[in-house]
């Protein structure tokens, strides 16, 4: 059996380990979930899920209005048992019908059609902080060793103090500080969550603060934004805003005091990218003050 069809008959695999992406099968022109289906759903973690997307398609038979309809079923039926197993409404982002338009393979032979007949559905486990770590003990410098003076960092500022500052004004943009998602995806690396939390504890010290969150990213000349692939369309920096949006609303913010809006590659801090430090820089989420 050739390897890509093998990789695609494992119904689940794990993106990274904070991750996980499952795959269920469906019965050729039906939108009922199959009992080996709702065998790998009962498995899923829904106690321990942050946020979960699920995305439906179809085999290559077919119209596309009937494709796009059987998709958004396919779809729907898996949203309606997680939510029937505990999963709160709140914590689906995305329930989409793609219909035909992203088949796996191409050929159309009854083993082939069957691989395209899913439904996608990419979960992203809550985040549990790790206790801090001692500190490591200093050693002193032997007396013969040539003194050295110490490079000093710089003191990090606080997003509450940034924002708190006299000479932040409404319309001005502040840099959330190593927010970073996996490539090509809005899921957060987990070295994020410090400053997602931080943003959620300066919205909440600052009762009249409103913002707006705008997404960027790097390593695409022109206006054009990047092309998403957990929901397989070009809206990457719009929907890496939208996450930092849905991250403060789960986590008590209200909707009048937050929008947010993709720029695409429109606005590089660093016109020319020479290596990963500068794509990075690139890459970012800002919020700009609309009132303080």
């Amino acid at each position: 059996m050739p390897r890509f069809l093998l990789f695609f008959l494992l119904s689940v695999s794990w993106g990274s380990l904070f991750a996980q992406t499952s795959t269920i099968y469906f019965e050729f022109d039906k939108s009922i979930l199959t009992e080996e289906a709702r065998t790998m759903l009962d498995k899923l973690p829904i106690a321990t899920i942050d946020s979960v997307s699920i995305m439906g398609h179809c085999d290559q038979l077919g119209s596309d209005v009937y494709n796009n309809l059987l998709s958004e079923k396919r779809a729907e039926a898996v949203r309606r048992y997680l939510v029937n197993r505990g999963l709160a409404e709140d914590r689906i982002v995305l329930v989409k019908g793609y219909g035909k338009s992203q088949p796996i393979v191409n050929q159309l032979d009854v083993f082939s059609r069957k691989l395209n007949r899913r439904v996608i559905i990419n979960i992203i486990p809550l985040v549990v902080a790790e206790p801090a770590k001692p500190a490591d003990t200093i050693v002193n410098t032997p007396v013969s060793a040539p003194s050295i003076e110490p490079v000093k960092p710089k003191p990090t500022v606080k997003l509450i103090d940034e924002v708190r500052d006299s000479s932040k004004r409404a319309g001005d943009n502040i840099v959330l500080r190593n927010i970073n998602f996996f490539g090509g995806r809005h899921v957060f690396l987990p070295q994020s969550y410090p400053t997602l939390n931080e943003l959620v504890e300066t919205m909440k010290a600052l009762p009249t603060l409103v913002i707006e969150i705008q997404g960027h990213i790097c390593c695409l000349p022109g206006p054009e934004d990047g092309m998403d692939n957990d929901t397989g369309q070009p809206f990457l920096s719009y929907n890496r805003a939208r996450a930092v949006y849905e991250f403060l609303l789960r986590n008590g913010i209200e909707k009048k005091r937050m929008s947010y809006k993709g720029f695409g590659h429109r606005f590089p801090i660093i016109e020319i990218e020479r290596n990963e430090e500068e794509r990075t820089t690139n890459r970012r989420v800002e919020i700009k003050i609309i009132k303080k």
